[in-house]
């Protein structure tokens, strides 16, 4: 490839990532897995805020936030995925970095896509792998004591909560992180929802 093709292919690779990315969500769309919720940022198209809501295991009631970061080389290379709310996981850093090596060693153009790290961004917090662990207190704990990982697990959930409710974060209301919001319904709409589920009408996605 001579000089000026290397050249143009450099101005253009942002468009091909861009148009990639477009697709992955697409895809992301049509499987995404449940209690999964992913947006876009306003400020750039390789950062994606999400959500994950989390029903049974011992992070039952959690709702932990996070940031998915996409290379600039996507899709010949892996995203990388940071939790924003404090999880205590074995696979979990204290910073908040999932560790990815293990699930995708490499990652694959086209066969290995993003809705399949956020599946095992899920499992993760059902399966709590220790095996090339990277929160070595956390590994620890599950090993030493499965009683005190739960109890630290529960401390997560409880402050998942607070932080979602209060918007106690780290974050500044000019980051468009914050456009996942969690608040508690008022008990009136929240009864009206029950009787609309109860009677087989269905229930709007959001109470006014």
């Amino acid at each position: 490839m001579s000089v000026k093709a290397e050249s143009k292919h450099s101005e253009l690779q942002p468009f091909f990532r861009d148009h990639e990315l477009f697709a992955e969500y697409k895809l992301l769309c049509n499987n995404v897995p449940s209690g999964v919720y992913v947006v876009p940022s306003f400020k750039s198209l390789q950062v994606w805020h999400g959500m994950i809501f989390i029903k049974i295991g011992m992070f039952a009631d959690g709702c932990f936030k996070f940031n998915l970061y996409i290379p600039d080389n996507f899709p010949y290379a892996r995203p990388s995925l940071r939790f924003v709310t404090p999880v205590f996981h074995p696979q979990i850093k204290a910073s908040g970095e999932l560790n990815l090596d293990k699930a995708f060693p490499t990652w694959t153009p086209r066969k290995d896509r993003i809705w399949h790290l956020l599946r095992y961004t899920k499992r993760c917090f059902f399966s709590i792998n220790t095996f090339n662990a990277t929160n070595t207190e956390a590994a620890v704990a599950v090993h030493k004591s499965i009683d005190t990982f739960r109890n630290r697990a529960k401390l997560c959930v409880e402050r998942s909560i607070k932080i979602n409710i209060t918007e106690e974060s780290d974050l500044t209301p000019a980051d468009d992180g914050n456009v996942f919001n969690v608040s508690p319904l008022p008990t009136v709409e929240l009864e009206k929802i029950k009787e609309k589920l109860l009677t087989g009408v269905k229930a709007p996605f959001a109470v006014p």
